[in-house]
């Protein structure tokens, strides 16, 4: 048995046993246990809901809906559909890092999606889904690219790659909003179970896209993440 944590996990001769591994590795990636610190960030959720702007199931479904359809998510997904399709092309995926640091629309929403990246690409270091290489040290990596790039190293197909990529992005608000409405946990559920096609067609949406399409109409949400960073009373970071 091979147990150095440090080794990368053998792909299967077998098509079958390489896709439960790929299978299996995106399970971690996505996990709400896997150490991005993501319980800390609200992505401006939280001002929203002092506002009364998100205050129960169905509140909470449109806001995210419009984000996954207009906004800040399904510009993560685009960010992530480029770095999946750069595949080991180090220095597009720098570039492609850059832009998505560019394109943060607030101080609070660059530090989230930075802090997170940078945890997900150190976590991820015992698949050995290495960020690249030294010459791109000075590099920050935002949270949909690392996830794209550690993907593709990982096998994970480009659709499936999309889809987790938004879940785990829906699934981190819906948490949120659980805490700060506060929501029960079966309406949390239901939250979830009613955003999936408007993840469906994101990711669809997304796999066609390029970086030309990134863009938003979502401010209140914009607007959100910049109060936030003088709200007096917060649970979260962002």
């Amino acid at each position: 048995m091979n147990t150095n944590i440090g080794t990368a996990i053998p792909m299967a001769n077998d098509g079958a046993g390489a896709q439960g591994l790929a299978f299996l590795r995106l399970l971690s990636w996505v996990s709400p246990a896997f150490p991005t610190g993501g319980y800390a960030y609200s992505h401006g959720l939280e001002w929203a809901v002092e506002q009364g702007y998100v205050h129960n199931v169905a509140a909470l479904m449109a806001w995210v809906e419009t984000l996954l359809l207009h906004g800040s998510l399904g510009n993560d997904l685009i960010l992530l559909n480029a770095a999946w399709l750069a595949g080991d092309d180090n220095v597009r995926l720098a570039e492609i890092a850059e832009f998505a640091c560019a394109c943060a629309s607030s101080r609070e929403r660059y530090e989230e999606t930075i802090y997170q990246g940078e945890a997900f690409l150190k976590a991820a270091h015992v698949w050995q889904a290495m960020p690249p290489k030294a010459e791109f040290e000075g590099t920050r990596w935002p949270l949909p690219v690392a996830q794209g790039m550690v993907f593709y190293k990982g096998r994970v197909a480009q659709r499936q790659a999309l889809l987790a990529g938004g879940y785990a992005a829906i699934a981190a608000l819906v948490s949120a909003a659980v805490r700060l409405v506060p929501l029960g946990q079966t309406d949390g559920l239901r939250a979830l179970e009613g955003l999936e096609l408007a993840l469906i067609a994101a990711a669809n949406k997304a796999q066609k896209q390029t970086l030309d399409d990134i863009g938003s109409a979502c401010f209140a949400s914009d607007l959100a993440a910049m109060h936030h960073e003088t709200q007096e009373t917060r649970l979260f970071r962002t």
